[in-house]
């Protein structure tokens, strides 16, 4: 059948269109890939098994600072020679008489939680779906009297170590950014006024970061600052600022120096506006490089680190929970933690 010469017109026309119309889609196809790529490279994630789906090592440095064993709060832990199934996450329970791992795992509703005289470890799921950390401890089973100065007190802390090799840092990215989500349900100071002095007794949380000189040949190699957020000190709604040095090694502390924030502007700006005092949910949120020049100039001010650099540190370890030197009861709630690593296009 012989066509027309519209026929071929439009035949030739058609042809490089669609050759066209493959090369853009292909083009966008590569540019998303290279979008997921780069995000993959800019935001990274530095906290592994977020839904402590491989349960938690228990420490207690009461007890040569070894791990007393694991306790899975959700599925059955894998067999201990496979690495993927070893915790990365876990619990210290310092100067504790009691040992969460000899406590069978019991549910109540949508939770399952151990439970000893003094503490409680509960994991449940909310009607989002989140996961939801809860810490409670009951110090009046933990001290026949109440403390006094220099003597040990009870912590119950959710930690998380890097491995060393695997360690970010701080020069390596634009920006540490710590978050999560956490409200104090509940507290209540059981010793008598007679016996309560605010010098020594509080239950009091806050989020710490053991921040070390990570660079080869350095003076200061492994030597490390304490930086922490306080959220709730019963002795004080608004919790100050703090930087001193941590105990003495040889009794009591590391005798590191802690560099805590604190004050309104902290819980106006890190926390939110939301004061933990309220029980109300408080999305907490900071940028580790962005304080770490500040502390390391007041470790300096006090003759330590005095042969580092801001770009000479690292992350080592975290932990968030109770320490309580007082007679108390008092609860915490975790959720959504997150601490992710980001750099600029070209770094």
């Amino acid at each position: 059948m012989k066509r027309s010469w519209n026929y071929w017109l439009i035949v030739a026309l058609a042809i490089p269109l669609t050759t066209l119309f493959l090369y853009i889609a292909s083009a966008q196809g590569a540019d998303n890939d290279h979008d997921a790529q780069k995000q993959s490279e800019e935001d990274r994630e530095l906290f592994d098994d977020l839904r402590f789906e491989r349960g938690f090592k228990i420490i207690d440095i009461a007890r040569k600072p070894r791990a007393l064993g694991t306790l899975n709060l959700t599925e059955p832990m894998k067999d201990e020679d496979d690495a993927s199934g070893a915790p990365a996450w876990g619990l210290a329970q310092h100067n504790s008489k009691y040992d969460l791992t000899r406590c069978d795992v019991r549910s109540e509703g949508s939770a399952r939680f151990v439970e000893t005289p003094s503490q409680r470890v509960a994991l449940s799921t909310n009607v989002l779906g989140e996961n939801v950390l809860t810490l409670r401890v009951s110090t009046d089973q933990e001290y026949a009297s109440p403390r006094r100065a220099n003597e040990p007190w009870i912590h119950l802390l959710l930690t998380y170590d890097f491995p060393k090799q695997n360690r970010v840092a701080f020069k390596d990215v634009d920006s540490l950014i710590f978050s999560c989500d956490a409200r104090v349900a509940d507290w209540k100071r059981l010793q008598s006024v007679e016996s309560y002095d605010s010098n020594i007794h509080a239950t009091q949380a806050s989020v710490y970061f053991a921040i070390p000189n990570g660079k080869p040949g350095s003076e200061d190699l492994d030597d490390y600052i304490w930086f922490g957020v306080s959220f709730f000190d019963d002795r004080y709604e608004v919790q100050s600022s703090y930087v001193a040095l941590d105990g003495d090694p040889k009794t009591i502390g590391t005798g590191k120096l802690i560099y805590r924030l604190g004050d309104q502007k902290t819980i106006d700006t890190i926390l939110g506006g939301v004061n933990p005092y309220s029980g109300d949910w408080a999305h907490i949120e900071f940028d580790l490089k962005r304080y770490l020049p500040e502390a390391l100039a007041a470790a300096q001010k006090r003759g330590l680190l005095t042969h580092s650099e801001p770009d000479d540190f690292v992350i080592a370890h975290f932990n968030f929970g109770w320490e309580t030197p007082g007679v108390y009861e008092s609860t915490l709630e975790i959720k959504n933690l997150h601490l992710r690593a980001r750099r600029s296009e070209g770094q």
